[in-house]
């Protein structure tokens, strides 16, 4: 009798301590506990390998490939940096990643076990979500945008890049939903995903959000063209009218929106934080220059800003925060896997060998991509589990193909 992953008969110990990794990693608050933190790890290991009889699967993949490429030139720029405790803190960050994701790979065995991780992530970020509905003053993070209050451990941005994440992945984890329970629970964590993506005022948050929304209507059923479009056009237009017309919306995140067009099409005044990190990016390239190949060391653009504006704070843009970091080297040993997940799709694409599962995680990979314009994400939880989960998709996929022909 064939199972279905999405009751929860089916959750196995090991898929608890990876929901409960998921929680952890994604809570600013119970992440600094390192009884908490080590915890959670030390769970994923001891019971993976009890459940396992102390075996690890380890076969080699241009994933690990990536990992210990991007990791060998974090370590060597530790010797050149010029702060080295930054250096090294980073590295430990980034050591950590590898770990789990080697882990996680370690599970994925087919798609149907991608779809599992991606429901206990879910699950798990969903619990974040509740938390920060149940213990932060939202208010704060409002008058955060304006530099008039602290939100401490906090971010806005992960936390609204989290929601919207979780929103664009329900959609395709609810309709498979079986268990009436975690059916409720997907509508609580997309109500409070809604809600805040409106307090949290992120416009990458909203533009990944509707556009990811557009994505998936694009490529659920994507023979049907013309319907797809005129729907994306509805969408796209009504977001814009409601984020424009509505008062409150315009208040926490349309005069942002706003103020990004002006941005880019040079009409109109940008606002103080767009003008900010305009700044940031022209004394990354500046910087970038001076040590092209090699940069100043993983992570530390923060010193190298505080030396030339008096900002203590990174780059918010990734591509500049590798570049500065690690120089070209870095930079090409970091984003060739990105180059070869996208032409890898394509391919995929245009032979019609790809599923829905696989083109939703093209999807949130590609704006995660785009997104890193105003994020920095090379250390982030979410894009290294978008990266494994696209790449052991397009296997499958591949893999199922070749033995169908």
């Amino acid at each position: 009798m064939k199972l279905n992953i999405f009751q929860f008969k089916n959750i196995s110990l090991l898929d608890v301590a990876f929901c409960i990794f998921f929680a952890v990693a994604t809570n600013a608050d119970l992440m600094v506990n390192p009884i908490l933190w080590w915890g959670s790890i030390a769970l994923i290991i001891v019971t993976q390998f009890i459940l396992n009889r102390g075996k690890l699967k380890f076969n080699s993949s241009k994933f690990k490939v990536w990992i210990f490429m991007f990791l060998i030139t974090c370590t060597l720029s530790i010797v050149y940096s010029i702060n080295r405790a930054i250096s090294i803190d980073q590295l430990k960050t980034l050591i950590i990643l590898a770990l789990v994701m080697i882990y996680v790979e370690s599970e994925l065995n087919n798609l149907n076990s991608i779809e599992k991780m991606i429901m206990l992530y879910v699950i798990g970020v969903g619990m974040t979500l509740i938390y920060v509905l149940l213990t932060q003053d939202l208010n704060q993070f409002q008058l955060a945008i304006h530099g008039e209050a602290s939100t401490g451990r906090w971010n806005g941005n992960e936390i609204g890049m989290n929601a919207a994440m979780a929103l664009i992945l329900i959609l395709y984890l609810f309709p498979k939903a079986k268990n009436p329970l975690l059916k409720i629970y997907y509508i609580i964590v997309v109500t409070a995903s809604l809600y805040l993506i409106y307090w949290m005022g992120s416009r990458k948050t909203i533009v990944f959000f509707i556009l990811g929304v557009c994505g998936v209507i694009l490529l659920r059923r994507p023979k049907k063209i013309i319907r797809n479009l005129l729907l994306v056009c509805c969408t796209i237009t009504v977001s814009w009218n409601l984020l424009m017309e509505i008062p409150s919306l315009y208040q926490n995140v349309g005069w942002r929106l706003e103020a990004l067009t002006y941005s880019i099409t040079g009409k109109g005044k940008a606002d103080s934080s767009t003008l900010l990190r305009e700044k940031y990016i022209k004394v990354g390239i500046e910087s970038f220059k001076e040590s092209p190949l090699i940069g100043y060391g993983v992570g530390t653009f923060s010193e190298i800003n505080k030396a030339k504006t008096n900002h203590n704070t990174y780059s918010h843009n990734n591509f500049i925060e590798i570049a500065v970091g690690m120089g070209l080297i870095g930079f090409i040993f970091y984003y060739w896997i990105y180059i070869y997940l996208i032409m890898k799709y394509l391919k995929l694409f245009i032979y019609k060998r790809t599923s829905f599962l696989v083109s939703v995680l093209f999807i949130v990979f590609v704006l995660y991509l785009v997104t890193q314009v105003g994020l920095v994400t090379y250390e982030s939880l979410i894009q290294c589990l978008l990266i494994l989960f696209l790449y052991k998709a397009i296997e499958f996929s591949q893999s199922s193909y070749i033995k169908g022909r």
